[in-house]
């Protein structure tokens, strides 16, 4: 008799234990999942318009080293320091941003010059800690190109030297002033 007893007895016993181990580790995931409250809506990331919601993108251009050069419009002073990670196909691409100064909305960032027309996943992230603050999925529309920045500066022997002519005399009539 105690036999039969002895076996539910385990088999019960081994259920209980197996659901104390299953809820705790329940409750340990739970735990690790940000709540409601502990969660901001991701901003979306676009291009700017008569009325931007920042962080948006002004315009993308390329500099005379061929880097690709991405204005954005953000919060300001207030608004972390960021870098842009832009996605193209499978391969990640790094942006290093730099706000104009220490209370521009403006930010620039450089990095490898990517191709017109193409849909690309943008993603601003704060410096600090790597949290991603915008995503956005759009195409470079157009890309300013640098000009070629020839600029020689003057040596005595370069300046021009104006020659100086007479200028031509007109005859005098009555009533006019020479």
């Amino acid at each position: 008799m105690n036999r039969k007893r002895l076996l539910p007895g385990i088999a019960i016993l081994a259920l209980l234990i197996l659901l104390i181990i299953a809820g705790l580790a329940f409750r340990e995931w739970r735990r690790n999942q940000a709540r409601v409250e502990q969660r901001f809506p991701l901003q979306e990331l676009k291009y700017c318009s008569s009325y931007p919601v920042t962080p948006c993108v002004v315009s993308f251009s390329q500099d005379a080293e061929g880097n690709m050069l991405v204005s954005l419009v953000t919060e300001g002073a207030f608004y972390p320091d960021i870098y842009l990670k832009v996605k193209a196909e499978e391969t990640d691409h790094i942006y290093v941003c730099e706000k104009a100064n220490t209370f521009a909305t403006s930010v620039y960032c450089t990095g490898k010059a990517l191709p017109v027309g193409q849909v690309l996943q943008f993603y601003v992230i704060s410096v600090n800690g790597d949290v991603v603050l915008a995503q956005g999925n759009f195409p470079i529309i157009g890309m300013a190109l640098a000009g070629p920045g020839i600029f020689l500066s003057p040596t005595p022997t370069d300046v021009f030297t104006p020659e100086v002519t007479p200028s031509p005399s007109y005859p005098s009539y009555p009533g006019t002033r020479p």
